[in-house]
């Protein structure tokens, strides 16, 4: 395993580090880097930091992930360097719940830099060019201490993946892009880092109303038939609205139902 600290590791990040550095610390005050070629996961190399006390803004991410996992227990493959894998601490000073929330809409913003139209899929998915463009992992780590909830924030963005698993619809910025290069990694943090903390003050001076006409305006599937796969069974209806806790709202026959988690199939 190969990693490095930024400030000592230019090289590695082909010559980005210092823009990068300068992003991350006018978004969280408290950011530091670390860049490792491969790992497991980022998200339990994040998760023993926010256990060892890390502030808001510790990041890790990697060239490749070998135990990657998305959610509910599913992998989160890519080849190496074929995607911006990447996990950071958050200590939002509001509901955790809003933080998912918060990410996709950061995501769709900095891609909208690139001149990529995104949208969202509930509860965490980044929709793009007819695939799942970015996947977002929230994940509470409850032996923190500190100040705050803090809540170790996965994020994954295909940057250049020419085939996907089968049954697997998605989407990678080089085909979106083309004939451009996608972006490197580190060029798509620059601009995610500061978006990301613009939505996250967001919802921490109004809670998760404070993102809904936003994430409402990017959405897909709110109005139509949903099939959602929940802890409680499956629920089928018509996705009406999210609630100002980001519960999915169904109309079923048997009244309205809020999911706070699931599989949700837009039909």
């Amino acid at each position: 395993m190969e990693a490095c600290q930024l400030k000592n590791g230019y090289e590695t990040l082909r010559g980005a580090a210092r823009p990068l550095l300068v992003a991350g610390a006018t978004a969280f005050p408290g950011f530091s880097f670390r860049w490792i070629s491969r790992t497991p996961s980022t998200q339990d190399l994040v998760r023993a930091a926010a256990r060892a006390g890390a502030p808001a803004g510790h990041l890790v991410a990697a060239g490749e992930q070998t135990a990657g996992r998305g959610r509910q227990g599913r992998r989160w493959e890519a080849p190496p360097g074929g995607a911006l894998l990447a996990s950071i601490l958050l200590r939002p000073r509001a509901s955790a719940e809003g933080v998912p929330l918060a990410a996709g809409l950061a995501v769709t913003d900095a891609i909208a830099h690139l001149g990529v139209d995104a949208r969202l899929k509930w509860p965490n998915d980044v929709l793009a060019g007819g695939g799942k463009l970015a996947g977002i992992l929230a994940e509470v780590e409850p032996a923190a201490p500190g100040p705050g909830v803090a809540v170790v924030l996965g994020i994954g963005v295909n940057l250049r993946i020419d085939e996907f698993p089968e049954g697997v619809a998605g989407a990678s910025l080089h085909r979106l892009l083309a004939p451009a290069p996608p972006p490197g990694a580190e060029e798509l943090l620059i601009l995610l880092l500061p978006a990301l903390a613009a939505r996250v003050r967001a919802l921490e001076g109004g809670g998760i109303p404070a993102l809904l006409a936003d994430w409402r305006a990017r959405a897909v599937g709110l109005g139509g038939p949903v099939v959602a796969d929940t802890p409680g069974g499956r629920v089928e209806g018509r996705a009406v609205d999210i609630d100002a806790d980001g519960a999915l709202l169904v109309e079923t026959g048997a009244g309205t139902v809020r999911l706070l988690a699931g599989d949700a199939h837009f039909i």
